[in-house]
């Protein structure tokens, strides 16, 4: 997929969401990220032929909370998926861990090749952070209110999980196996 059309697919939802919810308020919003997360994975499934199970898995999400959120006419749902999906991430690695097969290899491992202590550690490092942002999620709604938690969800959980993943860039690169092909060149 075309660099721009993935950073559509990915964010577009997100950026829909933001600037209805200043326009239209929360209702709508929950409409259009709803409206526009099924448009995301329908052109990234015509485009691919697969879809990715994290986008999957949270389209779901939002497609279950958000209805609650309009039928009941309560944001708190919508808030309640963030807390949730990353409370799925980080026990979906946690599972991982407990059967010997560290996921984050599955997802990582054509990009970088880890020792199997070192899967485990990251994935530890990935529990202890999804388990932050779904805390930070509803402290942020309940101390701070729904405009806010508006700008943090768009401008606040997105550079920190950039942050993260470039702290733990070292830890990686410190621990990478070079392939054969690697060492017999230099």
């Amino acid at each position: 997929m075309n660099s721009k059309i993935k950073a559509a697919v990915d964010f577009g939802p997100l950026l829909v969401f933001f600037v209805t919810y200043y326009v239209y308020g929360i209702m709508a919003a929950t409409a259009a990220i709803m409206g526009m997360t099924l448009l995301a994975l329908a052109t990234s499934y015509a485009l691919e032929r697969k879809l990715a199970p994290m986008p999957l898995i949270s389209g779901i999400m939002i497609a279950v909370f958000g209805s609650v959120t309009l039928i009941l006419h309560d944001p708190i749902y919508l808030v309640l998926k963030a807390t949730v999906f990353y409370g799925f991430a980080a026990s979906a690695l946690g599972i991982g861990l407990y059967l010997e097969k560290p996921f984050l290899k599955f997802v990582f491992g054509h990009a970088f090749q880890l020792p199997h202590d070192a899967w485990h550690t990251l994935a530890w490092r990935w529990i202890g952070f999804f388990l932050f942002l779904a805390g930070a999620n509803l402290a942020v709604y309940y101390t701070m209110g729904e405009a806010f938690w508006v700008n943090f969800k768009v401008w606040g959980i997105l550079p920190l999980i950039f942050i993260f993943t470039m702290a733990q860039m070292p830890f990686i690169m410190k621990n990478q196996i070079e392939s054969p092909a690697e060492s017999t060149e230099g």
